[in-house]
């Protein structure tokens, strides 16, 4: 079962990858006018991120936009080879999910300085002309709550409960913080037993198995995205654990966890972020940017906690 939800992932991206082609929609913008906007995207291996470029580039064939999209892979490295190539390019617009914020700063300025236009998506960047930015604490709260609802109604409102988290990473740090708030809010008796780095569904595995180790009667893990969840889901469940005395619960509302949820499974909650309609809500943004249109330029994704009750929707 391991293999075969790891494989599941795997072939998900892939599609989700393969349906993001560099286009150009000249029908709609006449030779020389045409719009031309790069995604620099954090990661394509995630699904979440590869929905939301999928969401970002159905928009910009709509609008006429030629769209490149470029895999960051999580290297700050290549964030700056690439401001620095598209800068000298001299794009229209550029979106970014930033890597490393501090560096991508300098970076911004200078493409203003050219004229570009330049679109923070979900991840925060200072002095950028446009964003569509997540509350992250109160994105991870809304699942701490679920599980700490869990405890307080199935497990008498005590248990142990960790956190698998990326605490590298210094903007997503209040999203587990609101977790274990979330948590704690509804279930005060119950106890942390660890906080480690788990946002990938093969560490989540491995970090739960090791946390099991070390605590056998663990029965609360709250995840700082799905991946991790999945991976925290699958050694739970290889170690047996009784489905209904454990909570797992993750964010970015990924097609694997919430077929889990509405099993009825021990991974019981999401978040969503709507990464699709978020690309595309990025993309209208920052054309409206660019063409001068109206437009408010900051803007907020809205957050729904995502269970049984309301999976449906999001299928």
């Amino acid at each position: 079962m391991k293999k075969k939800a790891l494989m599941n992932i795997v072939a998900v991206v892939a599609i989700l990858m393969c349906a993001l082609p560099v286009f150009s929609a000249g029908q709609q913008e006449a030779a020389g006018d045409e719009i031309q906007v790069t995604f620099m995207v954090h990661d394509l291996g995630n699904p979440f991120w590869a929905t939301q470029a999928k969401g970002a580039t159905d928009k910009a064939k709509e609008l006429g936009v030629k769209l490149t999209v470029i895999d960051l892979q999580v290297d700050a490295a290549k964030e700056i080879s690439t401001w620095e190539n598209l800068i000298t390019a001299k794009v229209d617009g550029i979106m970014i999910s930033c890597v490393d914020e501090e560096a991508s700063k300098a970076y911004c300025q200078k493409a203003q300085a050219a004229g570009i236009k330049v679109m923070a998506t979900v991840h925060p960047l200072a002095g950028a002309d446009g964003s569509l930015a997540n509350d992250e604490y109160n994105y991870g709260f809304l699942a701490g709550e679920v599980a700490g609802t869990f405890i307080k109604e199935k497990l008498g409102g005590k248990a142990k409960f960790a956190l698998l988290a990326n605490d590298a990473t210094a903007f997503v740090i209040p999203r587990i913080d609101g977790v274990r708030d979330g948590i704690l809010s509804q279930a005060p008796n119950a106890v942390l037993v660890a906080r480690q780095d788990a946002f990938q569904t093969d560490t989540g595995l491995a970090v739960t198995e090791s946390l099991l180790q070390a605590h056998p009667d663990l029965a609360v893990i709250g995840c700082l995205n799905d991946d991790g969840a999945l991976g925290a889901y699958e050694a739970m469940r290889a170690a047996g654990k009784d489905p209904e005395k454990v909570c797992i619960t993750g964010t970015d509302g990924i097609t694997q966890a919430l077929e889990l949820i509405k099993a009825g499974s021990m991974l019981r909650a999401s978040v969503s972020m709507a990464p699709y309609e978020s690309g595309k809500a990025e993309m209208d943004i920052l054309y409206k940017l660019i063409k001068g249109l109206p437009v408010e330029p900051h803007q907020k994704i809205p957050n729904e906690a995502i269970t049984t009750a309301n999976v449906d929707k999001y299928l």
